[in-house]
């Protein structure tokens, strides 16, 4: 799916199994339209209005790719089916759009009425075809509808629950900014990741890492593992700056990459700092503590996830001397049943479980 991103906000990478194992619901994710996800994804983004022709748009701006004003774009999925409504007649009642379906169609628009594409150019086609840009390839969560000077997107408001086409909180020039300024870090992220020596790469790749645009803070610590040894000084003063903790168990997976074997001391150090800190914070907790704060950055989330990641990391490095940490982080997640939480958090077991056959067996 394509997270939310009504508004810049800089989101804690906290792992993706993690997250899913503790939130079953999940299972019911529908596709929503993401600002930043779709701007950095698109080959091609274009204020466009309707034609008379089915599935045809003609562009009025073009706001990322080679898109000429003035040139039409053919979008078949963009073509309303029969019977499909314009934008005014559908429900407004919360209630309302739960029944029959009729908020998850693609709405009828009457000529000349204005949308934003964001679409991917399909670079092994003979001929100019184009795809949606989010997440999961769904058309109408890759589109904005404008209707007079209200901005619509398809979002999924529940969970369970479809995809619906809702009213967005946001102006179309503030959309416009978003975009251009997710291309503007999208181009200086390319020249910092074609630095050749490692230390200086990382060096640059440090404010990306930060960024409030979640795309270029992926990319940038997907490229700091690639970095090599040269880049372990650098990821290691990240791990020590506070401003960084949000990203912490993306770093250490980072570290692991970039350092391999040379940082297995280092990683072993820091699973021992985290043993200690579950041991005198674990047994004041209750089951069912992790979702008593949901908040971004919430602190015990971003401490699971970091000893998550330090656990998986010293597998990655085959660090033997972590067997002995490895054992006592997993007798003590047994120990307690507000960490050996079957919702999810006993991944923590399976986990420390899997490094201590692997060092064993090394």
């Amino acid at each position: 799916m394509c997270m939310n991103s009504s508004a810049p906000l800089r989101v804690g990478l906290i792992p993706i199994l993690v997250f899913s194992l503790l939130h079953p619901a999940n299972a019911a994710i529908r596709p929503s339209f993401s600002l930043d996800y779709c701007s950095w994804h698109a080959t091609d983004i274009a204020l466009v209005e309707v034609t008379p022709r089915p599935g045809v748009f003609r562009v009025m701006e073009s706001w990322k790719g080679d898109l000429e004003p003035g040139s039409l774009v053919a979008v078949p999925e963009l073509q309303p089916g029969t019977g499909a409504m314009e934008i005014v007649a559908y429900p407004k009642e919360f209630a309302e759009t739960w029944r029959g379906g009729r908020n998850e169609q693609i709405p009828a628009r009457p000529v000349g009425s204005r949308m934003v594409l964001f679409l991917k150019k399909a670079v092994e086609a003979s001929s100019e075809q184009w795809g949606p840009a989010d997440f999961v390839g769904e058309i109408k969560t890759s589109v904005v509808w404008i209707d007079g000077g209200q901005l619509y997107r398809f979002q999924q408001e529940m969970n369970p629950g479809p995809s619906i086409l809702v009213p967005w909180d946001m102006r179309l020039d503030k959309m416009e900014q978003r975009v251009r300024e997710t291309r503007r870090i999208q181009l200086e992220l390319t020249k910092v990741n074609a630095i050749e020596d490692g230390a200086a790469k990382a060096e640059g790749l440090k404010v990306y890492v930060r960024s409030d645009v979640r795309e270029a803070q992926r990319a940038a610590l997907t490229e700091l593992g690639k970095c090599g040894p040269k880049a372990v000084a650098a990821i290691g003063e990240m791990l020590a700056d506070p401003a960084f903790a949000g990203e912490d168990g993306e770093l250490v997976k980072a570290l692991a990459e970039a350092g391999g074997e040379s940082v297995g001391a280092e990683l072993d150090r820091r699973l021992q700092d985290q043993l200690k800190f579950w041991q005198a914070t674990a047994p004041t907790l209750s089951v069912g503590w992790w979702n008593q704060d949901v908040t971004p950055h919430a602190p015990l989330r971003e401490r699971y996830a970091q000893t998550l990641e330090l656990v998986r990391a010293l597998g990655h490095v085959h660090y033997r001397p972590a067997l002995i940490t490895a054992e006592q982080v997993g007798n003590l997640w047994r120990s307690l049943p507000q960490l050996n939480d079957a919702s999810g958090l006993n991944q923590m077991v399976t986990e420390c479980n899997q490094l201590v056959d692997e060092l064993r067996a090394n």
